[in-house]
């Protein structure tokens, strides 16, 4: 064993990984819970450590060297590893009482994934589920760096390196608070979108993820600059129901909104957006035999269901 592998502490490659991925020491405090001081102490002992700069930082930038590009290719490979091996070890008893780690888009709503919990939990009540809510192609990077096994997002194009399984389709329509000028209005068409304030996914206006979103709100031709974007559908929601502009909202998710008086649909009335949900997988990395059981579960549930059924708005007829 070389020196550095003998002296190296794992838990400063860890804390690189998270300072690259977040491209900030103080986000990445805020991720790990820590304070900015000791992010920036742990960053300084890994450049010791290593003889070699990893990160140039000013007041409103953060760039990783060559050094620090190819330490977080290895280390992210590393970090990945050391995390997965408890969850490994606890399955080797034969008896599924590990956990699921399972990475999961926000507000993926569907009866099928809540129904895979009920089943999966019944039939493994020692199993634990720890969740995170991810954006999308945050999941992807994720699991490329195989990190993690599995996750459910949306997804636009698919990558040749993961394997997809759908789960079910959604439409989307765009919506406006109480407080908007165009709340209550009918008979609207398109063209009164043009010039209107919009809010909308942080995913949409950086990554094709959502990219049926995307081309629509380029042909509303909204006002620039957008008024709010957030990762978080409950964030996009806040801001719809505030009055700070239209934004876009699967139509099965907004019904209560919109039975509730807090939100009014804008055109186009007819189905438009659609958002595929899959739960995808990464063939190069080994599953625990808990997130297997999970995984084979989820696939059953969706497998009772036709096509139709898993399409939202509920009672949708596909031509």
């Amino acid at each position: 064993m070389g020196k550095l592998a003998k002296y190296m502490n794992w838990n400063l490659l860890h804390t690189f990984v998270v300072i690259a991925e977040q491209q900030s020491v103080s986000r990445a405090a805020e991720v790990l819970g820590r304070g900015q001081p000791a992010i920036s102490a742990a960053l300084k002992k890994l450049e010791d450590q290593l003889g070699a700069k990893l990160a140039t930082r000013g007041p409103t930038s953060f760039t990783l060297t060559d050094a620090g590009k190819l330490l977080y290719r290895e280390a992210r490979e590393i970090s990945g590893s050391i995390d997965r091996l408890s969850t490994l070890i606890s399955d080797l008893s034969g008896e599924l009482a590990g956990t699921v780690r399972l990475s999961i888009a926000s507000h993926m709503t569907s009866p099928l994934i809540n129904d895979a919990f009920t089943e999966f939990h019944r039939r493994f009540p020692k199993a634990t589920f720890d969740t995170t809510v991810m954006n999308g192609p945050d999941i992807m990077n994720a699991m490329a760096s195989s990190m993690i096994y599995f996750g459910i997002c949306p997804v636009f194009r698919q990558r040749e390196e993961f394997d997809y399984f759908h789960i079910f389709k959604e439409y989307c329509g765009f919506y406006c608070g109480k407080s908007h000028p165009l709340y209550g209005r009918k008979n609207l068409t398109f063209a009164d979108l043009a010039g209107q304030r919009a809010v909308t996914y942080r995913t949409a206006v950086f990554t094709n993820a959502l990219q049926s979103i995307t081309d629509l709100h380029s042909q509303a031709k909204f006002a620039d600059p957008l008024v709010g974007v957030s990762s978080h559908m409950e964030e996009i929601r806040r801001m719809i129901i505030a009055g700070l502009g239209i934004g876009a909202i699967p139509i099965h998710i907004a019904e209560r909104d919109v039975r509730d008086g807090l939100m009014w649909r804008v055109p186009p009335y007819e189905l438009t957006m659609p958002i595929d949900v899959y739960l995808v997988t990464n063939p190069r990395v080994r599953p625990t035999q808990t997130e297997q059981g999970f995984i084979d579960v989820l696939k059953e549930v969706v497998m009772a269901k036709s096509l139709e059924e898993r399409t939202y708005p509920e009672g949708l007829r596909l031509a």
